[in-house]
């Protein structure tokens, strides 16, 4: 019988988001004959649609990392033994770490079993968005910078999901070029089941009354690193301009009572809208007459990808992966960050000028077909899982 490649896959938290996205995508779609797959991760284990429940559904053992947290600390300190023994235990191949503190404590540790035991297990770290680049404390920022100059040696490959973060990976010297490899996340649109528009939209609004005006629409979580406070700046200044027009935020996060009061103070009570966490949001997105990701910090979004191939026109900013998405002008009109006045005047020439938004919704739809396919993702993991070069 052929060895199969054993794959433990450890990230810093279970809930929803890019990160979890990525490693279900790449954890379930593996070759079961091929490919032993074990996952770890900080958080809780209960709650609908977290990772924990959604691996055990496919049969994926997964394991709880207790001492994940977002400051350094004794929790840290467990987390590093939690992992040396879950990486004892599991006798891995491969060690694929995921996010940054995963991949600070989780190289640490893999680097430290592979010396005491004399292994061969290849340790691999995928990041979807410098940390150090993120709207913190300029403090902070150094110390993840540093972490991950750190950390680098004792990774075999670091994977980043644009161009853009592998250039910054090589201005800061985090690791030598041969090591930073870039793989685009993939969606596969066979499996993509949109809502048909009025059901969408019925479904989205059911709490009050369905909408008939244009709808501008988003899918994120309430983090400030998507830069939501923009987008509701834009619709204050959209509504001052005299187009009653709605918008909608699908996802959930701590910037949820912030959002909520710029709402009111911005008099958008009856035009903004927060629907929560919603499951499998992209089947929403034919309720949109336009998707906006108004982020101020990326890697290379999902929701960008779902919308591409929901053929929806896009506004979104000009930063991290989304310009090697997007071709300004061309698939979808890009403003900078942290910009509501850029933001509010493209959302308004794409919605005022539908030919634009055609042509645009469909050279998007054709680039993700062409460049952003889920098989490419996967295929080209799995040529690091065989490069054994370290």
């Amino acid at each position: 019988m052929n060895h199969k490649t054993k794959i433990l896959f450890v990230i810093t938290k279970s809930e929803a988001g890019g990160a979890q996205r990525f490693l279900y995508e790449l954890a379930t779609r593996l070759d079961p004959k091929k490919y032993e797959i074990e996952a770890a991760a900080g958080g809780s284990s209960s709650g609908e649609n977290g990772l924990f429940e959604k691996l055990s559904e496919q049969k994926i053992k997964i394991g709880k990392i207790s001492g994940f947290s977002n400051s350094a600390g004794v929790k840290n300190i467990l987390a590093f033994f939690e992992i040396l023994k879950t990486i004892k235990k599991s006798d891995p191949d491969i060690v694929y770490l995921i996010s940054s503190e995963a991949g600070f404590i989780g190289s640490i540790a893999a680097a430290f079993y592979r010396f005491i035991f004399r292994k061969k297990t290849k340790i691999i770290y995928r990041i979807g968005g410098w940390a150090f680049k993120e709207p913190r404390n300029f403090l902070i920022k150094k110390i993840y910078l540093l972490a991950e100059k750190i950390s680098s040696p004792f990774k075999d490959i670091i994977i980043v999901n644009s161009e853009f973060d592998r250039n910054i990976a090589l201005k800061n010297k985090i690791a030598s070029p041969e090591k930073i490899k870039v793989i685009y996340n993939g969606i596969d649109f066979g499996e993509m089941k949109f809502l048909p528009r009025e059901t969408a939209r019925k479904l989205l609004f059911r709490s009050i009354s369905p909408v008939s005006r244009p709808l501008i629409g988003a899918i994120a979580n309430l983090y400030k690193n998507k830069g939501l406070e923009y987008l509701v700046a834009a619709a204050k200044k959209i509504k001052e301009s005299g187009k009653n027009w709605d918008f909608i935020v699908i996802g959930n996060g701590p910037e949820k009572s912030k959002i909520e009061k710029l709402i009111k103070t911005g008099g958008l009570e009856n035009n903004f809208f927060l629907t929560g966490a919603v499951p499998d949001a992209y089947k929403y997105l034919k309720a949109f007459d336009l998707f906006v990701l108004p982020s101020v910090k990326e890697g290379q979004p999902w929701a960008i990808l779902e919308a591409m191939a929901a053929a929806k026109p896009i506004v979104a900013t000009n930063i991290a992966g989304i310009p090697e998405m997007i071709e300004n002008g061309k698939s979808g009109l890009l403003v900078e960050p942290a910009d509501p006045v850029a933001l509010a005047n493209a959302i308004e020439r794409i919605m005022t000028h539908p030919s634009l938004a055609k042509e645009c919704a469909a050279a998007a739809l054709e680039d993700v077909k062409s460049k952003f396919g889920i098989k490419e993702m996967i295929e080209k993991n799995e040529e690091l899982f065989k490069v054994r070069d370290f």
